[in-house]
């Protein structure tokens, strides 16, 4: 499998910008937004910018949370989207194309 750029134009504040294909997982991941304790995660699908997540916690856009997956340090994110407890997060740094290759033949959906 390759990622390839999945580039869309902004038509208004409302509507998503993507600019990395999105990848189908079934994992937990490590998550944490300031001020609470440590939590996990259910992630749904990941792109080398961002993922989506559904926590425990009810998340706003803006806020900045904490991401580990397994075998990373945990990834500084920006909630850029929140409907209840799903929320678009957008890496603070993207995943390298080959790294995230390597870490999908791992965790992809079946």
């Amino acid at each position: 499998m390759s990622i390839s750029a999945d580039l869309l134009v902004k038509q208004s504040d409302s509507e998503e910008r993507r600019i990395a294909e999105r990848v189908p997982v079934d994992m937990r991941a490590g998550f944490r937004k300031q001020g609470y304790d440590a939590a996990r995660a259910d992630v749904s699908d990941i792109s080398q910018t961002g993922c989506k997540v559904d926590s425990a916690m009810t998340l706003a856009t803006g806020v900045e949370v904490w991401i580990k997956f397994p075998g990373f340090q945990p990834m500084l994110s920006k909630v850029v989207w929140a409907r209840g407890f799903e929320a678009g997060c957008e890496f603070e740094e993207p995943f390298h194309p080959a790294v995230l290759e390597n870490f999908l033949q791992r965790h992809r959906a079946a």
